[in-house]
């Protein structure tokens, strides 16, 4: 992987262990989807719908992260990916937490039957 004594990547084998990669992320990739699919469409009990779906939405998370974005949490990058991921992953609770709070208060408002409608009750 490494020339001798001189530290540097050789490009060809970086592009095979990159394309290795790409490859074990892309059938994993497919066959968490199409197992999904496949417990969705089954006999299954709902219950255990759901718990087959999540964990392959879980599994296929792990998937992209590793393949396809390189993140590793061992080595010398693994403090600062922990925090790249866990501050994405405020983020985005942040932002789906604030919408379904405004959605779900604005649904409130919409539907709050104490209010009359003060156009029909003039003199």
């Amino acid at each position: 992987m490494t020339k001798p004594n001189t530290g540097e990547i050789e490009p060809q084998e970086s592009a095979r262990q990159e394309l290795r990669s790409y490859s074990i992320g892309f059938v994993a990739s497919l066959l968490l989807t199409v197992g999904a699919f496949a417990a969705a469409l089954s006999d299954l009990p709902t219950e255990w719908k759901i718990i087959v779906i999540c964990a392959a939405a879980l599994l296929q998370i792990v998937t992209h992260m590793r393949n396809f974005l390189h993140l590793s949490f061992s080595g010398e990058q693994s403090r600062e990916d922990l925090l790249l991921v866990l501050f994405s992953a405020m983020l985005l609770a942040i932002m789906a937490g604030g919408t379904w709070y405004i959605m779900s208060d604005l649904g409130g408002r919409m539907h709050d039957s104490s209010h009359e409608d003060r156009s029909t009750s003039l003199p």
